[in-house]
């Protein structure tokens, strides 16, 4: 669905970042907000932290240049990216949002930034109610929400539909993130990327129209020996309830939906709910309510694969690490099984 008050790309201009002269232990270290007053380019992309972001920003990169300010945000995190985003003059700048769906009471930020003078363009493909739309469209310049494609074919089909690479780039990301699996070279990306220090590493290769190389090789083939180990530590973990669905609560050590795909395979699970040490959750369903669920949460995403938080005290960190308990998961499988 495409909904535009009006629809028109700024003129891209290139500079170097400024670094700030605050200094912090000793180093030289800027601030968010610093950044965002500080940028010398009319653009900022806040987008998610996984491959369908890095795919967003590397077409985004591909249309604009390397210069635009790119902010990678988790779900549990967007309200205070856009926050401090809001609380910059925007000075007619664009603000770029991809890959990050609605949220309760999101329209309160996105009114503060368009209040502050941010022309703000909204790409996403998670499944979003027209009231939702309704609340977002008076603060934005363009609202693009199309459950169809990922993310990155979104931002693509705007802003590069005659570029060859980005299309490329845009169908090997939706494979993955789609969960489409025709294509070996995105489940290596998808592995690679679940390590944010790879994030930029990709985003800038697929800006350049690389999809997988050897040094990309190497990096998946070392992440694929520990993915295995995490999974197998996940799954011996994982307790199961029965209800009016069958559910798998287990503690997360990495590679949340190559775990959930593994353990649905071994344990015929409907829904399975993986936990970090944080109390942050991924969750990944067979009926399509995960976004539902997650929601409840403080999260959202996909009707298939979503994520939320449990926001866990230091005592109730401490019982996941050292005995696996997992709190939180009475009140989510009664929130699953009351839909």
């Amino acid at each position: 669905m495409h909904l535009s008050n009006t629809l028109s790309i700024p003129k891209t201009h290139y500079y170097t970042m400024v670094k700030s002269a605050n200094t912090k232990n000793g180093t030289n270290k800027q601030t968010l907000q610093e950044k965002i007053v500080g940028r010398t380019t009319h653009i900022v992309h806040l987008t998610h932290n996984d491959l369908d972001a890095a795919g967003s920003d590397a077409v985004c990169r591909m249309t604009f240049g390397d210069e635009i300010l790119t902010l990678f945000s988790s779900v549990g995190r967007f309200g205070w990216f856009l926050a401090q985003v809001g609380g910059c003059n925007g000075k007619g700048d664009t603000l770029i949002i991809s890959d990050l769906g609605y949220q309760n009471g999101v329209e309160d930020q996105i009114r503060k930034a368009h209040a502050a003078g941010w022309i703000i363009q909204w790409y996403d493909h998670h499944k979003w109610t027209e009231a939702e739309k309704h609340k977002v469209i008076p603060f934005v310049q363009t609202l693009i929400v199309d459950t169809t494609k990922c993310a990155t074919g979104v931002v693509a089909s705007v802003f590069a539909k005659d570029n060859q690479s980005a299309r490329e780039v845009a169908g090997v990301v939706c494979d993955y993130d789609l969960w489409k699996h025709q294509d070996p070279r995105s489940a290596k990306l998808g592995i690679v990327t679940s390590k944010q220090e790879n994030l930029r590493l990709i985003r800038d290769k697929l800006a350049k129209g690389i999809i997988i190389d050897e040094e990309v090789s190497r990096i998946f083939e070392k992440i694929e020996h520990d993915k295995n180990k995490c999974m197998k530590k996940s799954i011996r973990a994982a307790k199961i309830y029965r209800g009016k669905y069958t559910i798998a609560v287990m503690p997360a050590y990495g590679y949340p939906s190559e775990t959930s795909a593994e353990a649905r395979r071994q344990l015929k699970t409907d829904i399975e709910l993986l936990v970090f040490d944080n109390g942050k959750f991924s969750l990944r369903s067979v009926p399509e309510i995960s976004h539902l669920i997650a929601r409840q949460f403080g999260g959202g995403g996909h009707p298939n694969a979503s994520g939320g938080s449990f926001n866990y005290t230091w005592k109730e960190k401490w019982m996941l690490k050292l005995f696996r308990r997992v709190t939180g998961a009475k009140p989510f499988i009664a929130a699953a099984e009351n839909l």
